[in-house]
């Protein structure tokens, strides 16, 4: 009976549920892989670890180049497959080459790098994390391929079975002492097989295309969107690096855990997002379109910050109970990183208006404030206030994004909201994460606060269902 609905969904919708349970269970596996790994590092190994991802973030913005959404632009827009194939043969190119020149790059510098910070990390642990990201290109690209191609099985495969395998030789080489080097080496050995095999399987389909004109091309669509990724690293890696040059590893790690618990906001809210995001400016065409996306976005808030609540009532439990003490500490900050990861998933929702039109530079306009914000107080306040400097600055940015892109978007797209109710809603919601570092460390406590707020929700968005359908008529 389950195949039979499942088969009369629409394929666009089943495709988008099944990209929606690799990337749920890739983060649920990289979640149940946390307390392992806290429980075979110590704080100041697990704050090394976290600063050599931090380096992995920005240098992948870099060996990325925004070669992705190139693919998508020029290998997915021409009605002549040829002519797709060549474009996608092309960026897989410039990608291979960004790729080896990263590598080369990164083994040369690792050692200036490390002779540069006052961090404790090795130039191996370093070019072992560098390797890993120059292969981003020869990973990313494939798979965005076969996401255009509409091959959703072999994207699922490719995902999940990567960080299976890696998961499992992490816990082994862990388990043998090789500590923050072992996680690394798992990585690489994920990484390069991965990128062997999927860069391969296009190579097979698409062939290997050396085109100079088209390489300065893309480079010129793709460089700006590189700007964009640097914004987004000095809200959510940078920060790790401020706390390492003004306080000690150990704490680095205790942050680290908590922004950790505290993305479970958001992987909670991709599958409404995969689903959402892509069908709003299509519902803006239909008839009472903007009655539609208005209460589109409601419910977002609602799923939102009914989320965040649920995830500040468990980090603190799931923290304390699977954790060792020494990581305890974290459990006084993740409420505020939730109510963080809450704003800026809102923002998401209600930026609509700055992507209707012809151009994004409104948008990027409003990161680049958000960031300035937010790393001003970071900088001026990390020295006094450490840690608690880092999560004020991330509210402070993320709420003044939500309020300006909803301020931005209102005045390019008007859409009929319920303001006070979704003020409310977001009121009540604060008030209840508040509240959720007064619960009891139990299991009771812990189980009836949830069945009470799951009550809430599902009342809050059957009402909100019905009326949208009654708006419709």
């Amino acid at each position: 009976m389950f195949t039979q609905l499942i088969s009369k969904f629409p394929v666009a919708l089943k495709q988008s549920m099944v990209y929606g349970l690799s990337i749920a269970l890739m983060k649920s596996i990289s979640l149940i892989m946390l307390p392992i790994t806290a429980y075979y590092l110590q704080p100041m190994q697990f704050g090394q670890l976290e600063l050599l991802s931090s380096i992995a973030i920005v240098c992948s913005v870099l060996v990325g180049l925004g070669l992705e959404n190139t693919l998508f632009r020029f290998a997915g827009t021409q009605e002549d497959p040829e002519e797709n194939s060549q474009g996608a043969a092309v960026v897989l190119t410039l990608a291979l080459i960004v790729g080896g020149l990263a590598m080369c790059a990164g083994w040369l510098i690792a050692p200036k790098i490390i002779a540069n910070i006052s961090v404790e990390l090795s130039v191996l642990q370093l070019r072992l994390m560098l390797i890993v990201v120059s292969l981003e290109g020869a990973i990313a690209i494939p798979l965005a391929w076969f996401r255009m191609q509409q091959r959703v099985l072999t994207f699922f495969l490719a995902t999940i079975l990567r960080t299976i395998a890696q998961a499992i030789m992490i816990v082994v080489f862990l388990h043998l002492g090789f500590g923050v080097s072992g996680v690394l080496v798992a990585s690489l050995i994920a990484a390069v097989l991965q990128a062997a095999i999927l860069s391969a399987m296009m190579i097979n389909e698409v062939g290997i295309v050396f085109k100079l004109n088209q390489f300065k091309q893309f480079l010129s669509y793709s460089l700006p969107i590189v700007g964009s990724g640097f914004i987004a690293f000095s809200l959510a890696g940078f920060d790790r690096w401020l706390l390492a040059a003004q306080h000690s590893l150990t704490d680095v790690a205790i942050y680290g855990v908590a922004a950790k618990f505290a993305l479970a906001t958001a992987l909670l809210v991709q599958p409404f997002g995969m689903w959402w995001l892509p069908k709003r400016f299509s519902l803006l065409k239909e008839p009472a379109g903007v009655i539609k996306v208005a209460h589109g976005i409601m419910i977002g808030i609602i799923v939102v910050m009914t989320v965040a609540v649920m995830v500040s009532f468990i980090a603190p439990f799931l923290i304390h109970s699977l954790l060792a003490p020494a990581y305890h500490p974290a459990i006084q900050y993740v409420l505020w990183l939730v109510l963080a990861m809450a704003f800026k998933e809102i923002a998401e929702l209600v930026n609509i208006g700055c992507f209707y039109g012809q151009s994004t530079y409104q948008q990027l306009a409003i990161n680049l404030i958000c960031a300035a914000i937010g790393l001003t107080i970071m900088w001026l306040g990390i020295e006094k206030w450490g840690i608690w400097a880092v999560v004020i600055a991330l509210n402070i940015a993320y709420v003044s994004k939500a309020l300006l892109f909803y301020i931005a978007s209102q005045h390019n797209l008007p859409l009929p909201y319920h303001q006070t109710k979704i003020l409310g809603i977001i009121i009540c919601a604060t008030a209840l994460i508040t509240l959720s570092q007064y619960i009891p460390m139990s299991f009771i406590g812990w189980s009836v606060s949830m069945l009470a707020l799951s009550g809430v929700f599902v009342t809050t968005l059957k009402h909100d269902l019905l009326s949208l359908n009654l708006r419709l008529g």
